[in-house]
């Protein structure tokens, strides 16, 4: 007796035709209202009808994962599945499949899951939550710090979760969206400026692949009342107010407050007393750069080109660098400073000093970049010249001139200049 044929999935034969059939798991059946989903393929060439089954089927498969889940990701993956067969199979049989579920989608009132599914499926746009993979690689390979790309791409995630396709980016639906959320999650001016910031990154990576069109303006706009000024005149509701610096007096108070809690918070101060270095640049100082023999510290790790430097040691904390150097366990002028998930030491001190200023009644307007402030004070008060100051700080120089062509102060101009630098310990 011969042996019987197997049908390829999802084939049963009839009357010498064959028929798709696609069997619905029992969980669904009284969603759906039946137990299996079955059509004529039209065809008694097997290799035919398994073609067109595999695209009845997988309209089908939509349906149940949309009828089974209320997320619309299954709903996503079956439009990026059926576009897929647009290469191999009949045009006219995909699409037949495609206006069946946007039909269906209609029908349950879904005219948005609609419109997306069809644009997915019919290849005329892609689903945003893949390209906001592509966009982040593409912002790492630009050489941004991770920290940033990171904050950056949990507000795209916010963006392409309310927008699934580029169709619905416009100025209008933006607004409207930021100021929901915004009013949901209660958020500050900044927060709203920093992700609409993040989503207007993320448009213009859409205008570069060609997936909008170059001359559309970019709908990611900050609404008026989240508008930030830093006009002392201006009349809008967000106006931001700059850091403050320390009196001389208040940051030598805070030092010995911090010499009986915290030694190396302490000595953190003291150096930024004395250099008017950043956080980050004195956090991440190595013993080796520091050169006892020039009493200089060599700043690399800087957060611009030119705040990268050689600064000579203040005569006053000459003798605790030398201390540090001598005590370091981990090759750091500051030891055994944790690190965060970016590599950054100076996140848990910091925190540490903001808890020591809020204890003694310094507002948000004092910070360890304050101490900086104070320094600079103490340097235009002591009447260093501009440009020597920037060189010590790190900053641009203020005039073209300086600011292109001189290679900068001198170590010997610098170390007079910072001798001027007295808190009379």
């Amino acid at each position: 007796m011969p042996k019987k044929t197997q049908l390829p999935p999802y084939l049963v034969k009839r009357y010498n035709t064959y028929f798709a059939v696609l069997y619905i798991p029992k969980d669904i059946q009284y969603v759906i209202g039946k137990k299996k989903f079955i059509k004529t393929t039209g065809e008694q060439n097997i290799k035919l009808a398994q073609a067109i089954a595999n695209v009845f089927v997988m309209g089908w498969k939509a349906e149940i994962a949309s009828a089974r889940s209320k997320s619309d990701e299954p709903l996503i993956n079956s439009a990026k599945e059926i576009k897929k067969l647009l290469k191999s199979s009949p045009k006219y049989l995909v699409d037949e499949v495609i206006e069946e579920e946007v039909a269906r989608l209609h029908k349950e009132r879904k005219p948005i899951d609609a419109e997306v599914f069809k644009r997915i499926s019919k290849g005329e746009n892609k689903h945003l939550e893949d390209v906001a993979k592509e966009w982040k690689i593409h912002e790492e390979k630009r050489g941004l710090a991770q920290k940033f790309i990171d904050q950056m791409d949990n507000d795209v995630r916010l963006v392409v979760k309310q927008f699934p396709t580029s169709n619905y980016m416009t100025a209008e639906h933006v607004e409207w969206w930021i100021k929901d959320i915004a009013r949901i999650g209660k958020l500050s001016a900044s927060s709203v400026t920093r992700i609409i910031g993040s989503g207007k990154n993320f448009y213009k990576y859409l205008q570069l692949i060609k997936e909008v069109s170059v001359t559309e303006p970019n709908p990611f706009v900050v609404p008026a009342e989240f508008k930030i000024s830093n006009k002392p005149n201006s009349k809008s509701v967000n106006k931001t107010q700059s850091w403050l610096p320390f009196s001389p007096k208040e940051i030598v108070g805070l030092y010995k407050l911090a010499l009986v809690d915290n030694q190396t918070l302490a000595d953190l101060i003291l150096i930024a007393m004395h250099t008017g270095a950043r956080i980050e640049e004195i956090c991440s100082l190595l013993c080796k750069d520091v050169d006892m023999k020039q009493e200089s510290i060599t700043i690399i790790d800087a957060k611009t080109e030119a705040g990268e430097r050689t600064i000579p040691i203040h005569p006053y904390i000459k003798d605790r660098i030398e201390k540090l150097i001598e005590n370091s366990t981990d090759d750091y002028l500051l030891p055994e400073l944790s690190k965060n998930k970016y590599g950054d030491r100076s996140n848990a001190i910091g925190k540490r000093f903001g808890r020591l200023k809020t204890k003694h009644k310094f507002s948000s307007r004092y910070v360890f970049h304050s101490i900086r402030k104070t320094f600079t004070t103490l340097l235009e008060n002591a009447g260093v010249g501009e440009n020597v100051a920037a060189d010590i700080v790190g900053h641009e120089k203020p005039r073209i001139t300086y600011g292109l062509y001189s290679g900068g102060a001198s170590l010997e101009v610098m170390r007079e200049a910072i001798k001027k630098i007295s808190y009379g310990l």
